[in-house]
């Protein structure tokens, strides 16, 4: 996920309940170590606990600082 302001805490598969291994940096959230099959379908959802009200930057600043390799 891009442009997330905050600070993930946790993140979890709400239909199993496990917990998601993740990592973050100042431009994303990177879900790992997920299952090879998808636990609910069609649509998978993740629930993440951040630090506070989730903010997402949407404006161009955070394209503009990482540019996108080789684009």
């Amino acid at each position: 996920m891009g442009g997330l302001m905050n600070q993930v805490k946790s993140a979890r598969l709400p239909a199993t309940g496990k917990e998601v291994k993740f990592d973050q940096d100042r431009f994303r959230v990177r879900l790992t170590g997920l299952p090879a099959k998808a636990p609910d379908d069609p649509v998978t959802t993740f629930a993440l606990e951040c630090d506070g009200e989730p903010r997402q930057e949407t404006t161009e600043s955070v394209r503009k600082e990482r540019p996108r390799l080789k684009a």
